[in-house]
């Protein structure tokens, strides 16, 4: 391979490894876990070029970049967008070494960056295929310490994502809820019907990220726990659902 070609690849691995998200004021590195067969089952981020990494997702992509080489990383390049074989031993270091999530971020990230949907569903398809058959020559080891995707509020388009849930439930809403769960002098039953079906039309995810939310807020007011907050949030969240089956 000459200099230029192996500078393009090398460039180009650098580009789906590097592009960032927005910065958060906490530091905290990616923390290190056993995992599963596959991929971690959390929302996958949104890249794009402008965005800024937060240092937690940045130590992520470092530690994946760590864990392959660059000729593998130029064989699954190949694979992937060249309709080329990777090797049985690249195929090895591809999940013993970095993963299911640094795979699968990795190519996410490149299919983000494409402005064609078509050639994006085929990418997504070859690097499905490629773990697969990657993974029965080398089963994932569900002992094994690999990098792991952090939590939401670290990943790209966290902030877009919280803004549409926002809108979603409304500031009135939110407002109502946030005072029901704080408030002691108010149950559950003043949360109005319009405000339930706007808890629930929001979608599950936006839901669990508000009870997060709540219950760092709680950590921070230091006037109740997160277990109080999450109980309470829970009891909402069934009364919401008696008044919209009703």
């Amino acid at each position: 391979m000459s200099q230029s070609s192996t500078m393009k690849i090398k460039i180009t691995f650098f580009l789906i490894i590097n592009v960032g998200i927005f910065v958060l004021g906490q530091s905290e590195e990616t923390k290190m876990k056993p995992i599963s067969d596959g991929p971690t089952s959390s929302p996958l981020p949104t890249h794009s070029e402008k965005e800024i990494p937060s240092p937690q997702y940045k130590h992520f992509l470092e530690e994946c970049e760590k864990r392959i080489t660059e000729e593998c990383a130029t064989e699954i390049f190949n694979e992937i967008f060249k309709n080329e074989t990777i090797s049985e031993n690249c195929c090895t270091k591809l999940v013993d070494d970095m993963g299911p999530d640094c795979h699968t971020i990795m190519i996410q990230r490149e299919r983000d960056l494409l402005k064609n949907n078509k050639e994006n569903d085929v990418i997504i398809s070859k690097s499905e295929d490629l773990w697969k058959r990657c993974s029965k020559i080398t089963p994932v080891n569900k002992n094994r310490q690999y990098p792991k995707v952090p939590e939401r509020q670290y990943l790209p388009g966290y902030n877009k994502f919280l803004n549409e849930c926002e809108k979603k439930l409304t500031e009135k809403c939110g407002a109502q809820i946030l005072d029901i769960v704080f408030d002691k002098n108010k149950v559950v039953a003043n949360v109005d019907k319009d405000c339930c079906s706007k808890l629930f039309e929001m979608g599950h995810e936006c839901r669990n990220e508000m009870h997060v939310r709540l219950e760092h807020l709680a950590i921070r007011k230091k006037e109740k726990s997160s277990d109080v907050v999450k109980e309470k949030g829970h009891q909402i969240l069934k009364y919401c659902e008696e008044i919209n089956s009703s």
